[in-house]
């Protein structure tokens, strides 16, 4: 997740001003919140990015995608769902959809939303909800930044730990 513009806090909401990064700790000057309870703009993009360099010669190499021109980058292909269930009413048919930030790969719809409510509501990763801010949570803390980028790291010593590292 981007440190550096990431927008407001969307647990204090208005009483933060926007992230501002403490010295050492993973948190908001502002508010005191971690940096993960801050709105990253930019913030899919690159986990995609670090996520595609993390599976790219892995067994699960099939969820990413060379980038065109990237010189071998590959980025992660994000699995969202759209799930649109029609509302029948009197004259004009709506349609109610719901968007899941990450659905299981390899699934078909009914699979997937079967899967999906085997999940306690406050755990589905629908877009802009609390799931979907705790599965973020999680993954950031499985797969922290600086394990995937020397210029995170702020415990390197000489530059030849720096080249080694991934």
């Amino acid at each position: 997740m981007s440190l550096r513009g990431a927008g407001a806090c969307l647990v204090c909401k208005s009483s933060c001003s926007g992230f501002q990064p403490h010295s050492w700790r993973k948190a908001c000057v502002a508010c005191g919140c971690s940096t993960v309870d801050h709105a990253a703009p930019d913030g899919d993009a690159e986990d995609d990015q670090r996520m595609g360099r993390l599976l790219g010669d892995s067994p699960c190499s099939h969820l990413t995608a060379k980038v065109k021109g990237g010189g071998g980058l590959r980025v992660y292909k994000r699995n969202r769902m759209i799930v649109t269930n029609p509302v029948v009413s009197r004259k004009d048919p709506t349609f109610n959809t719901t968007t899941y930030d990450w659905a299981p790969a390899g699934l078909n719809q009914k699979l997937a939303m079967q899967y999906m409510e085997l999940l306690p509501e406050s755990q589905r990763p629908v877009s802009g909800t609390p799931g979907a801010l705790q599965r973020r949570r999680h993954l950031l803390s499985q797969l922290p930044v600086y394990d995937q980028d020397p210029m995170k790291c702020q415990s390197l010593g000489s530059e030849d730990e720096v080249r080694l590292s991934p």
